[in-house]
């Protein structure tokens, strides 16, 4: 089953479209910095990372528990920036920390693809029955 499949949007419909997030893998992501991604102070705004975080988990959650009949739903996001981005391109990789019956917690660290991380973020992922 592919990634897009797992759905309920179609993505070219989605935020993560919006702002440019491109699925790698599905816990793993990139986007390429533009002008309408930087805040006031001219580097990327902190909510395009929570954003990034909250998706790249929530996916990863997704494609695994989805097919079981269950549904991620975003729980808590604790994204704190790290560093200054202005250009280039950002990269997020989700590593699941631990996997509980109801709830998943994940780590990610988004950059400069190769660089050292401009965010870091633990993003908790509940796990629930999908009711009809």
């Amino acid at each position: 089953m592919s990634l897009e499949e797992h759905f309920i949007v179609p993505f070219e419909r989605s935020f993560d479209a919006h702002y440019g997030l491109e699925y790698v893998e599905p816990a793993r992501g990139r986007i390429t910095v533009t002008d309408a991604l930087l805040g006031a102070d001219g580097t990327v705004s902190s909510g395009v990372y929570a954003a990034i975080a909250e998706s790249l988990a929530s996916t990863g959650t997704a494609v695994e528990v989805v097919p079981q009949g269950l549904v991620p739903f975003g729980l808590n996001n604790s994204t704190q920036v790290v560093g200054e981005v202005r250009t280039g391109q950002l990269e997020g990789i989700a590593r699941c920390r631990a996997r509980g019956e109801r709830e998943w917690v994940w780590d990610v660290e988004i950059g400069p693809p190769g660089g050292p991380p401009s965010a870091i973020a633990t993003v908790a992922i509940a796990v629930r029955e999908q009711r009809v």
